[in-house]
């Protein structure tokens, strides 16, 4: 059997998978580097996102124009959850901050969770 990383030939255990310690660190450093880039990205941006709404919104309730976010390198596809009222009302929340779109053009900020309890009403 042949190391999956360098490519040797594997001697001793016969289930043994990588010839040693280096090659099997290295093996899974590579497959695990791509998913783990995008993770990076993704986590980037979230808390870009959430940076933007809690310098906007230090009170707990702001309307603010949606493309005043998008000038401000805001990404309303990334968030962290959806909560939708018992009125059907969608707040797109990004960790403790939330916001919601009262029409196509203004949007709702305020801050979703403080001291572990919603306050979304």
């Amino acid at each position: 059997m042949k190391c999956p990383y360098c490519n040797k030939e594997i001697e001793g255990r016969t289930d043994k998978i990588f010839c040693d310690d280096r090659c099997r660190n290295n093996y899974y450093y590579q497959v695990n580097s791509e998913h783990k880039a995008y993770i990076r990205t993704v986590n980037r941006t979230l808390l870009k996102n959430c940076g933007i709404l809690r310098n906007l919104n230090p009170s707990g309730r702001r309307v603010v124009t949606k493309q005043y976010l998008e000038e401000l390198g805001f990404d309303f596809n990334c968030f962290t959850s959806i909560y939708t009222t018992r009125k059907g009302k969608k707040y797109y929340v990004v960790y403790d901050q939330a916001y919601s779109f009262d029409d196509p053009d203004n949007v709702t900020l305020l801050v979703f969770y403080r001291d572990a309890e919603s306050i979304v009403g």
